[in-house]
């Protein structure tokens, strides 16, 4: 698996729903939305959502936009070519290489096992456990 791939899954998407999110634009790139409008398409949470919108924004894989007078924050994938070419490699490592798709679900289970063994707190392990 490329070596872009691997730290894009344990740096930046750092958890399913963080992939999920990833993915999600890379199939959608032209959509803009607020985190509730992402849950409700990646038949999520807002409260699992929201963080790997953040994430991903903290980033530069998403661009934020304040709208209506601030009360919503929206995401949008960046116009960045490097940031598509990314996402595209992600999404053929997870969608068309079997192999790669059990390293990068192996990376993820891990992470969540480290974490858990760092005291994650048992709101974050509920969170997880719903992914």
């Amino acid at each position: 698996m490329d070596q872009r791939v691997t730290t894009f899954v344990q740096d930046i998407a750092q958890t399913l729903v963080g992939l999920d999110v990833a993915l999600f634009y890379q199939a959608n790139p032209r959509t803009f939305d607020t985190a509730a409008g992402i849950a409700l398409r990646t038949h999520r949470s807002v409260e699992m959502v929201e963080p790997a919108l953040e994430r991903l924004a903290e980033c530069e894989i998403l661009e934020t936009f304040t709208r209506g007078d601030g009360r919503y924050q929206c995401y949008a994938l960046s116009t960045d070519l490097e940031v598509w070419r990314l996402l595209c490699l992600v999404s053929e490592a997870y969608h068309d290489d079997p192999q790669s798709r059990k390293q990068i679900v192996r990376l993820l289970i891990e992470r969540r096992l480290q974490e858990r063994g760092n005291g994650a707190t048992e709101s974050e392990e509920e969170s997880a456990s719903n992914e």
